[in-house]
């Protein structure tokens, strides 16, 4: 297994397609919000569209294995 770091940001779908609406922090980071909403809470899949909301975690729960990368 190997892990390559590119100089620059390698260009995907999403940012390409609407990069003012999925940043690279896009869904990972509840301190960098979405140009028009907070990214500090959730909805479980699956969950009722009424259900409560849960605080996001940074970089979906991975925090202490990637944050130094």
């Amino acid at each position: 297994m190997k892990i390559e770091f590119p100089a620059r940001r390698p260009q995907r779908m999403w940012n390409v397609m609407a990069g003012n609406e999925y940043g690279f922090y896009a869904n990972v980071n509840p301190t960098v919000d979405h140009p028009r909403w907070t990214q500090l809470s959730e909805r479980m899949i699956g969950g009722s569209f009424f259900a409560c909301r849960q605080a996001t975690l940074m970089f979906n729960g991975y925090e202490k294995e990637v944050a130094g990368l």
